[in-house]
């Protein structure tokens, strides 16, 4: 027996909706946390050096692009399912973990490569 083929597009609908909204609410909220790492975020170089420190400029273009790629992230997230482009909505909304993984990563090549300080 075969199923009914709107009976697909609904669970797709369903499926992408649900997504959204979680995705929407914890990368929405986490806009605030981030703000107050952005106005510290020139703190990071402080230290003699550390202006030249790659991972600490890679550090603070994540810490400062936070914001702006999740409103603009949710934005078109919504946007797409609205005009019923499921993939693109889910793909679109989980962009602000890019940004959270870059941040992972530039903290770790900081630990890595410089011992954890701001200038190596």
């Amino acid at each position: 027996m075969t199923q009914h083929p709107t009976l697909n597009i609904d669970k797709k609908r369903n499926t992408t909706r649900i997504i959204l909204i979680i995705s929407s609410a914890i990368f929405g909220v986490l806009i605030f946390p981030n703000l107050g790492m952005a106005m510290f975020s020139a703190m990071l170089f402080d230290s003699p050096g550390s202006d030249n420190n790659s991972f600490a400029i890679l550090l603070a273009i994540s810490i400062l692009s936070y914001t702006p790629i999740t409103l603009v992230s949710i934005t078109l997230s919504w946007i797409f399912f609205s005009m019923k482009r499921y993939l693109w909505a889910t793909i679109s909304a989980g962009l602000p973990f890019l940004v959270i993984l870059l941040g992972l990563v530039s903290i770790l090549l900081l630990s890595v490569f410089c011992g954890g300080d701001f200038s190596c």
